[in-house]
């Protein structure tokens, strides 16, 4: 999963420019003409209808960006039913941030669009997330996922909808694991000493560790905590803890029951066809890799991941987010939108259409996802997950860990210096600032 960091609007101006993006759409005949303070004037009295609803607005009409187009299209034509506000879906790709925050700015950006959640403070800060009205809120708030709703909330304010939730998991072939899985790294080592073979290139169990995603459950398993417990203090990552180092500890030991080399690891095709094969026993993934293993025909099945020395190894929670954008002419109407993007029956779509699993609390009135076993599994694993922190500075881990982390795990470095090394490496990022 590949992250993106920039600071505020100025640095994102400057970012484009780098990385040489094309220029803005010209097409500037949808309703994002206004200015921002026009913006903002209209969403102050957006609570102030009689009956504390909001309705959209007279001769609305909507802008939608996102990457499931098909969803996108089949969610506009209820929400036109219903509301009578048509809406214009256009795909895009909801990692291409910087080009959120210009078209935004210059007033040609779509209404509604989709962002992963780890840039919902860069988007309040950019100032071009709406603050969701209160009405709305408190519905949210009932209906999603705790742990999704954190990814749009910052001191007390909400600035967007959860609309799709990810994390990963161990997964578990069938065909090699005919008993109960594995629930931890000991019965995981037991398991490697009668299954692994080199020659046959056969592990018990594999994983990416040259990322700074798949190797954080290993990271944190002594309470390693990036960005602080709430994933917010941007100061102090925690590389300079000993909860950090004992982390790094973990990941080399993880060399003990897949010797293979970081880079191996680090090609996806390479686990996904050892685990269809039978060559592997135990895959950490997410929900991208559910349909490919139904596909091969695999007869699978979903756990939790291992506890190590009786600690539980928590993944991060991944949340794609719906937005509203702060220079929309129809703010009570794109709200709206996005609020119904989350509605039960935009929650069947986003499986049948998407693959994908709805941020709601309760799945099990959700026709389809409420009998896919593999995916309500996910779901439930993602209520013990880790919102990935959305603090702006997290592109220095990112960095930082794909450098020592296959380091460490192919014993090039030691757990000590591998710290000694990411310490460095973060003060060396701080003066580039």
């Amino acid at each position: 999963m590949k992250k993106r960091w920039v600071l505020g609007l100025g640095t994102t101006v400057l970012s484009i420019g780098l990385a040489g993006c094309g220029q803005l759409p010209q097409d500037t005949s949808a309703a994002n003409t206004n200015t921002k303070e026009e913006s903002e004037s209209v969403s102050s009295s957006l609570s102030k209808s009689d009956d504390g609803k909001l309705e959209p607005e007279e001769g609305a009409s909507l802008r939608f960006r996102t990457g499931d187009e098909e969803f996108g299209n089949a969610v506009a034509k209820l929400f036109e039913e219903k509301y009578k506000v048509p809406v214009k879906v256009e795909e895009g790709n909801s990692l291409d941030f910087t080009k959120d925050v210009m078209e935004a700015a210059s007033g040609e950006g779509p209404d509604v669009f989709m962002s992963p959640h780890d840039k919902t403070l860069e988007g309040i800060q950019a100032g071009i997330f709406t603050e969701l009205d209160p009405s709305l809120v408190e519905s949210l708030e009932s209906d999603i996922s705790d742990v999704a709703m954190k990814t749009v909330t910052v001191d007390d304010k909400v600035y967007g909808v959860p609309v799709s939730i990810e994390t990963n998991v161990m997964f578990y072939n069938k065909s090699v694991v005919k008993d109960k899985p594995a629930s931890t790294f000991d019965e995981l080592k037991k398991e490697a000493e009668e299954f692994n073979d080199q020659k046959e290139n056969k592990f018990i169990y594999l994983s990416d560790v040259t990322t700074g995603s798949p190797i954080y459950p290993m990271l944190g398993t002594y309470g390693f905590r990036l960005f602080g417990e709430n994933g917010t203090d941007e100061d102090h990552p925690g590389f300079d803890t000993p909860e950090f180092e004992k982390g790094l500890e973990v990941l080399a030991d993880y060399h003990n029951i897949m010797p293979i080399s970081s880079g191996d690891l680090s090609n996806a095709d390479f686990l996904t066809n050892q685990f269809t094969e039978g060559k592997t026993g135990y895959l950490l993934g997410g929900p991208w890799n559910v349909k490919a293993f139904r596909e091969a025909g695999v007869d699978f099945g979903v756990t939790n991941l291992v506890t190590y020395d009786g600690h539980e190894q928590k993944p991060f929670a991944f949340v794609q987010n719906a937005h509203v954008s702060a220079y929309t002419k129809y703010p009570k109407a794109a709200q709206l939108f996005a609020e119904f993007l989350v509605s039960p029956e935009s929650a069947e779509l986003l499986y049948s259409k998407a693959f994908k699993i709805t941020s709601r609390s309760d799945i099990t009135s959700v026709d389809g996802l409420k009998d896919d076993k593999e995916l309500t599994a996910i779901a439930k694993a993602f209520e013990k997950s880790i919102p990935m922190p959305s603090a702006q500075r997290i592109s220095a881990y990112w960095t930082i860990t794909s450098n020592i982390g296959p380091a460490v795990f192919d014993q090039q470095m030691t757990p000590k210096e591998g710290a000694k090394k990411a310490q460095e490496d973060w003060d060396a990022f701080l003066q580039t600032e």
